[in-house]
């Protein structure tokens, strides 16, 4: 069965989004934030008004459905040169089965039906198996990136694959 991609625009899918995102962050960056700095960050980069914020600067959210199941989303941004691909997360048991490939993979077919000429995106510097898995797919590693935000500092890496 192939994954379904709905848009989220509606106040519903926002606030969909927002409870996944805050599920999916918890559970990927727990190793990596206390829990007190996780919930600051979930609050800023990802809370329905975060998202809504997001969307109003032409950030586009889809929910990734499998028949009924809301299993993840992600997030991109074009700009002039570039996709951006903010976020792309998925329920750990969905995770390894090529899901994550094809929404990269369809991000990338966007990027060059848009003329853009490379899809970039950042990656938390001690996330090892996700680099790895943008590494598997072509991206490069471009360099260190600090991100603050709500006064937290996020270590990021951000890489990129030519189109």
């Amino acid at each position: 069965m192939k994954p379904d991609y709905k848009l989220v625009a509606k106040a519903k899918y926002i606030h969909t989004t927002a409870d996944l995102a805050s599920e999916l962050w918890h559970e990927v960056y727990k190793r990596y934030y206390p829990a007190k700095q996780l919930d600051t960050l979930v609050e800023a980069l990802q809370s329905a008004e975060a998202i809504e914020e997001d969307i109003d600067n032409d950030v586009n959210y889809f929910l990734v459905f499998l028949g009924d199941k809301l299993i993840g989303y992600f997030a991109w941004k074009m700009e002039n040169t570039v996709l951006h691909l903010l976020h792309l997360y998925l329920k750990p048991e969905y995770r390894g089965k090529a899901i994550g490939r094809d929404i990269v993979m369809s991000c990338e077919r966007l990027a060059r039906g848009e003329d853009r000429g490379r899809v970039c995106c950042e990656v938390h510097t001690k996330c090892l198996p996700v680099q790895q898995f943008f590494k598997a797919r072509g991206y490069r590693i471009l360099k260190p990136v600090e991100n603050v935000a709500a006064g937290i500092s996020m270590q990021l890496t951000e890489m990129e694959k030519m189109l």
